[in-house]
């Protein structure tokens, strides 16, 4: 399914002159690929804080402190709600001859990789038509 520039959607914007997103203007004739890459959820702080907090409210409650009890707890439960709200981030990166740059980044996984394939769509139509008129 190809879809004819220009496209302009949620600050993206991608015409026959380039790639635009956060200010950035990325000539399509600088462009040779791009990519999305996922950024999983990050463990090591929730799980940290949630262990902490319940090995508090263990010492509180076998000393009988109940502020300690209460703080072990709430540690606990800050450190699962900070894992269960985290969300996967996608970022769409394009390589240019000076190296990846970011463009944007996202939560949709299917937008992230819809601009991917019109990018894609794009550079190969510029190559296309760069080699056409030499």
């Amino acid at each position: 399914m190809q879809q004819d520039l220009p496209f302009n959607e949620r600050g993206i914007t991608l015409s026959r002159a380039g790639l635009s997103a956060s200010g950035q203007l990325f000539p399509l004739r600088d462009l040779r690929g791009v990519t999305v890459v996922m950024v999983p959820r990050q463990k090591p702080l929730p799980i940290t804080m949630s262990l902490f907090g319940v090995l508090v409210a263990a010492v509180g409650a076998y000393l009988g402190s109940g502020p300690a009890l209460v703080l072990g707890i709430m540690l606990a439960v800050v450190g699962y709600l900070s894992w269960i709200t985290q969300d996967v981030v996608y970022r769409l990166f394009v390589s240019t001859s000076e190296g990846e740059r970011e463009v944007f980044t996202t939560q949709e996984e299917a937008f992230a990789e819809r601009v991917a394939v019109l990018v894609r769509e794009a550079i190969a139509a510029a190559s296309a038509s760069k080699a056409g008129s030499v």
